[in-house]
């Protein structure tokens, strides 16, 4: 009865080592003082990420948790038809509850450039925006992507430039959702979503 208990408990640790093996390699780095590996987008990451949503989808998991370069290497490589084409070289980011996304962009996709000011004037023809924002729930399977703040070239745009902006991301009205946030679905198989630190954690149903 021992043996089988033990096997239990062996078995039972085993799974929660595989479960949150990135959040145990991040500790145990900040336990050493070390950093990990910095870790580029690849198709092996996309690889990765994608067995982690088959198993949320197939039910054989309840839980998922995406880092940023897993989510880059879906992009790259699984569903880059995802984001809208004019969109160069899009970096992920996140911070405690934050998400990021950094890209390139032709200047003459910006919703009225002119809003800008004197800084219009320094922009280049291709110019780096930065979208930061939060995830809001929606209906079973869907969030929204909340714009805190949005910038070119480092120059902040004002507020009321964010709705134009959306729109030219190919945003949609529906019910419940703010006019400075986009609606997103999420993988097959997943409920809710959330940003935790530097992962999208998602939920089955």
């Amino acid at each position: 009865m021992r043996r089988i208990v033990a096997l239990v408990v062996i078995l039972a640790l085993g799974v929660g080592v595989y479960l949150y093996r990135d959040r145990l390699l991040i500790a145990w780095h900040d336990y050493r003082g070390t950093s990990p590996a910095v870790e580029e987008p690849s198709p092996e990451l996309a690889d990765r990420a994608e067995r982690k949503l088959n198993a949320l989808r197939d039910g054989s998991s309840t839980y998922a948790a995406l880092s940023a370069v897993e989510l880059e290497s879906l992009l790259a490589f699984r569903y880059n038809g995802v984001l809208p084409g004019f969109l160069d070289t899009p970096v992920v980011e996140m911070r405690g509850d934050q998400l990021r996304l950094r890209a390139r962009v032709p200047v003459d996709r910006l919703p009225d450039i002119q809003g800008l000011g004197p800084a219009a004037a320094f922009l280049p023809d291709t110019t780096e925006v930065t979208v930061s924002g939060r995830l809001l729930p929606l209906q079973p399977g869907r969030v929204a992507f909340a714009i805190d703040d949005i910038s070119a070239q480092r120059f902040p745009l004002p507020r009321r430039l964010v709705p134009g902006a959306l729109e030219r991301l190919g945003r949609r009205d529906e019910p419940g959702l703010p006019a400075d946030a986009m609606a997103l679905p999420l993988p097959p198989g997943a409920n809710s979503a959330y940003i935790r630190r530097d992962s999208l954690v998602l939920l089955a149903n």
